[in-house]
């Protein structure tokens, strides 16, 4: 039980120890063209308008005009 317990906890934690040290942390969620936002894939309800950093997508909500 307790091994599974610390397990639960080390994966809760995990995300907020690596976002200090990991490059990508800071362009997640950074806007970017035509006041978009930076994610590592568009929703359904957006739209790829350009790349951000580390192959990341610009997505725009909407459909915006070509």
């Amino acid at each position: 039980m307790k091994p599974l317990l610390i397990v639960f906890v080390f994966l809760f934690l995990w995300d907020p120890m690596m976002a200090g040290i990991n490059p990508l942390s800071p362009e997640i969620h950074k806007t970017c063209y035509q006041g978009g936002v930076c994610r590592l894939e568009c929703y359904r309800s957006e739209m790829l308008v350009a790349y951000c950093m580390f192959q990341l997508e610009c997505c725009i909500t909407g459909n915006p005009a070509p």
